[in-house]
């Protein structure tokens, strides 16, 4: 039952988020169909997720072989940072590609849908799978895949943009952006879930839902209301960005195929 009702709100807060992106995309005259959308939805929910799963497995067991799993803190940074920022945000990344190809010239906001549906397909996925249940609600209210795909594409439409223009140098530095805003955002974003989990698992008297309660010691309530803390402002500094983003001109197209 909380699966379902994480993945209803899941799909209200897509549709509150992603509605004036697309309707931003019709308004300049993009260029990605309805055939493709589906495509990109389809590569983040099938392949991507698959492709996720199995590098998550993978890890496991070379953290366990290593003893890395034994040190809660240590694997928790890693793991946020290894599996949930660098493999996931490179997955979606290189699953985008594929959409990309079958266009010569796209405009930011195409780009921007693209990314963000293959986001969109992950994000479905994993509120499945998510094992902490206030940050499957936080990341259901801020469709934090979604915004990090928004973000990634941005700096890929720059440095494609650059490119065009010839300016190596700053289509270097964006490709390097592109890549490393997004994995560090949901690094540190992950980061704080793990944490919390292992202040929630010292601790076996507070509650599934990690919220404070009157019998936890203090530094522990502390430690949860800091995480908290620190979640929604992450959460809500991506939000504002990736729908910024998404309203930003010019709508210069940019050539793919060069």
């Amino acid at each position: 039952m909380a699966v379902l009702l994480e993945l209803v709100l899941l799909l209200i807060f897509i549709f509150i988020w992603f509605r004036p992106v697309l309707k931003r995309q019709k308004e300049v005259g993009g260029y990605v169909d309805k055939k493709a959308k589906i495509t990109a939805l389809l590569l983040g929910l099938i392949p991507a997720t698959i492709v996720l799963l199995l590098c998550e497995i993978g890890l496991g067991w070379v953290f366990k072989l290593s003893g890395i799993s034994g040190h809660p803190v240590l694997n928790a940074v890693l793991k946020a940072f290894v599996m949930y920022g660098v493999i996931e945000e490179l997955t979606k990344y290189a699953f985008a590609h594929p959409v990309l190809k079958k266009y010569e010239t796209l405009k930011r906001i195409d780009i921007m849908v693209i990314f963000g549906f293959v986001g969109m397909g992950y994000e479905i996925a994993e509120s499945l799978f998510v094992g902490n249940p206030l940050a499957g609600v936080v990341r259901g209210i801020f469709v934090a895949h979604i915004m990090y795909q928004f973000i990634m594409a941005h700096f890929f439409y720059e440095s494609i943009r650059a490119q065009n223009q010839g300016d190596e140098a700053r289509a270097k530095k964006n490709r390097l952006f592109c890549l490393a805003i997004p994995i560090l955002i949901h690094g540190i974003n992950d980061c704080v879930c793990e944490l919390m989990s292992v202040i929630v698992e010292a601790n076996p008297s507070i509650a599934e839902s990690a919220m404070p309660s009157a019998n936890m010691p203090k530094a522990v309530t502390i430690g949860i209301v800091i995480c908290n803390v620190l979640l929604l402002l992450i959460n809500l500094s991506c939000l504002i960005w990736g729908l910024k983003l998404a309203k930003k001109d010019p709508e210069v197209e940019v050539t793919l195929k060069t």
